[in-house]
């Protein structure tokens, strides 16, 4: 009779505990994500095969599709890397989608997909994941063509970690960028860098020729190799495309912090903006960080996150990540560097942004369809992940992210 009732005691114990409310349990169960995913089921195992064979077989990641979306979004099978780690108390993101932002319709001008609403264009177009914050919280998100957690490559997307890194550095008093960047790099003296102003690497108009990638990454003296490029132009007089200048200024930012780039990221911006997920860090076989080139991959989150701390609503604290400093350096442009063509509204280059608007939006777009656009007027954030197709067609996420933010859905009252 005695071991009747233990036994019925443990039972009735049991489901109590069974059916106690848990407030982790209950945020899990409770709280389902409102994102969109499309049923996408990811790849076979005769995809993922067919991929790694490729590589095997000397094949190059670059030949667009389904074979570069899967490295874009398993870097870490296929590159070395080293790992960023995420925040200890993750930003919380609050989901208010919006029906009128998701039936948006794009403008009917596009080379592919014009006309569609918002929702059916990243469903037909060559988008891999999509999110839209307004005053903090998530109005649009959706993954045709990712999972939520996958980390997606960035791309050159990264280059803005690195002008934010030199912005936190600037604020500090640690780096005066009008100073040319020779003052920094003894051995940058007498070669094409001598005089070029850091403000004018930022702003990605050095002047300097295109440097052989190949020799810098094989390289144990990087700046030794630098040192070779030869001036095209004076600085400050026509932006160019050369990833010698975020090659550059992420060694600026090692020297002056006395940390490798991946511990001054992880330190100073990605444990600080709140991120759930850690990152990857592409890099060199001599163990330099490739932040020019494949960068960084994270979640579209993180990446959105990283966006927010340009914002108001990611700027409420006494000491904001982006300081006032910050942010009216990016929009005090050269007028240089104008790089509108026709009859397309005015945008300029500053601090590695690829495009600065005279309302002060700004964006940075990447290989293949990345993109991060920020309105901090608007208090806005658009950031997004694509592929080209096999036709080198890639998404104008880019285009519908201005119209979007011009489209008066988020005017601020």
């Amino acid at each position: 009779m005695k071991n009747s009732i233990s036994v019925l005691f443990i039972i009735i114990l049991f489901l109590a505990c069974k059916n106690e409310p848990k407030k982790d349990a209950d945020i899990v169960n409770n709280t389902s994500p409102k994102y969109e995913t499309y049923n996408y089921a990811g790849f076979t195992q005769e995809e993922k095969y067919a991929f790694h064979k490729h590589m095997y077989e000397g094949g190059n990641w670059t030949v667009y599709g389904d074979t570069e979306r899967y490295f874009y979004l398993n870097f870490s099978e296929i590159g070395n890397h080293s790992r960023i780690l995420r925040s200890d108390t993750p930003k919380i993101l609050e989901e208010t989608p919006r029906d009128d932002i998701k039936n948006f319709s794009t403008p009917t001008d596009l080379k592919k997909g014009g006309g569609l609403s918002l929702n059916d264009y990243v469903q037909q177009v060559e988008v891999n994941g999509l999110i839209i914050i307004h005053k903090g919280k998530i109005v649009f998100e959706g993954y045709p063509r990712m999972f939520p957690t996958d980390l997606h490559i960035n791309m050159v997307i990264t280059q803005t970690f690195v002008s934010t890194s030199v912005a936190i550095l600037e604020d500090s008093h640690l780096i005066d960028t009008s100073k040319p960047i020779d003052y920094y790099f003894e051995g940058l003296k007498n070669s094409g860098w001598e005089g070029v102003p850091v403000l004018d690497i930022l702003n990605m108009s050095s002047g300097i020729d295109r440097i052989p990638l190949e020799n810098y990454e094989k390289s144990f003296d990087p700046i030794k190799d630098l040192a070779t490029a030869k001036s095209a132009r004076p600085s400050g007089t026509k932006h160019q495309w050369s990833n010698a200048d975020a090659m550059v200024l992420t060694l600026l930012v090692e020297k002056i912090s006395g940390l490798t780039f991946r511990d001054f990221v992880e330190q100073e911006i990605w444990k600080k903006i709140g991120t759930e997920h850690s990152a990857l860090l592409a890099i060199n076989a001599n163990g330099t960080s490739i932040s020019y080139a494949d960068g960084m991959s994270t979640t579209l989150r993180d990446l959105a996150r990283f966006g927010l701390a340009f914002t108001p609503s990611g700027r409420k604290d006494a000491n904001p990540l982006i300081s006032d400093a910050h942010l009216s350096k990016i929009r005090d442009v050269n007028k240089n560097l104008n790089m509108s063509r026709d009859l397309e509204e005015k945008k300029y280059s500053s601090y590695q942004w690829g495009a600065v608007y005279d309302d002060g939006d700004f964006y940075k777009g990447a290989h293949g369809g990345q993109g991060l656009y920020i309105s901090p007027a608007k208090d806005l954030v658009i950031a997004f992940f694509g592929t080209s197709n096999t036709d080198r067609q890639r998404n104008q996420l880019d285009v519908i992210s201005r119209q979007l933010s011009k489209s008066g859905l988020f005017d601020l009252e």
